[in-house]
């Protein structure tokens, strides 16, 4: 009954949390639309800034609700958050619903997979390495990891780019499907040669932390004391790395993967914008160039519930590890 007492109290704990990062999020992107010297109507015509003026831009603006002040838009998004809806995009003139569930299916296959591949080959790689890391190939992988930690994905990105795409042909450069040609009409082979590039740059930029966690830890366990009786007592390599190495090294390894999704999320962020790739990243670099308050705070929104559910399952996880360990 304590463990679920706990857990509730956890739980509001949490929710509270939530809220409060909600208010601090939407409260910093108003401070920086206000510092924002973009103009609307010039990005809603592509930079045409001549597109439009007189009294047809009044009209436009007056359509678009841009004559409304910041502290009205926010108020205008709450009133539509309380009734269960995310506004109206001023710059795509649809629901922002409807943008972000249409926008965020490639960006959840692209974070889905890099995830999951990050996580099975940084762990995999951790655990060879820390099983012998006086290894002169452990100690060059080590270093290589750090390397790869300290390089911005952006840059990962363009070196690919130039070398599996320009320089070798073997790729596409970017985009989801080729120039004229909607992604519905490729096969699933012909969409996953567009996902390859960009899951290759999101996944070298989560990687190494794992790599590195990973590797310190499995040396922590292989250097324990039950780890040593078992070792005396005959128990063979191939054991202890199944039932002492895997079993106390993979949580910790979840664990960071999950409070990683910040990381996860930026990272596709600006993948998606280095490949032009059409997800809930580049659609959120737009709305804040075009200055779409309601498309960016719902997006804002979005994110912030995305992260918080990864740091949340994270500490859930973390927690009973160190309870598991105590006991």
């Amino acid at each position: 009954m304590s463990v679920i007492h706990i857990n509730s109290n956890c739980f509001c704990i949490g929710l509270v949390r939530l809220a409060l990062q909600l208010c601090l999020a939407l409260l910093v992107m108003t401070l920086l639309l206000s510092l924002s010297p973009i103009d609307p109507i010039s990005a809603y015509f592509d930079g045409n800034a001549l597109a439009v003026f007189g009294d047809r831009k009044e009209q436009l603006i007056q359509q678009l609700g841009l004559d409304q002040t910041l502290i009205e838009r926010v108020l205008t998004f709450g009133k539509a958050l309380l009734n269960g809806e995310l506004g109206y995009s001023l710059h795509y003139q649809q629901a922002v619903s409807d943008i972000i569930w249409q926008r965020s299916q490639h960006s959840i296959y692209l974070m889905g997979w890099a995830a999951l591949l990050s996580l099975i080959l940084g762990y995999s790689i951790g655990l060879v390495l820390g099983i012998s890391p006086n290894n002169p190939f452990s100690k060059m992988m080590s270093q290589l990891a750090l390397v790869m930690n300290s390089l911005p994905s952006f840059w990962i990105g363009l070196l690919l780019i130039s070398l599996f795409a320009i320089k070798l042909s073997w790729m596409p450069a970017g985009g989801i499907a080729p120039i004229g040609v909607s992604s519905d009409e490729l096969n699933v082979r012909e969409q996953a040669t567009y996902f390859i590039l960009p899951l290759m740059t999101l996944c070298l930029s989560l990687i190494a932390p794992i790599i590195l966690h990973t590797k310190e830890k499995v040396i922590e366990v292989n250097n324990s004391q039950h780890v040593h009786y078992a070792r005396i007592h005959g128990l063979s390599t191939f054991s202890i790395i199944r039932f002492h190495l895997i079993r106390n090294t993979i949580v910790p390894a979840l664990v960071i993967q999950l409070a990683g999704f910040s990381e996860l999320l930026s990272g596709s962020v600006i993948v998606e914008t280095v490949f032009n790739f059409p997800g809930i990243g580049q659609t959120l670099v737009k709305a804040g160039l075009s200055g779409d308050t309601p498309l960016l705070f719902g997006i804002t929104l979005c994110s912030a519930l995305f992260v918080f559910t990864g740091n949340a399952i994270a500490s859930l996880l973390s927690r009973q590890l160190s309870l598991s360990t105590s006991l």
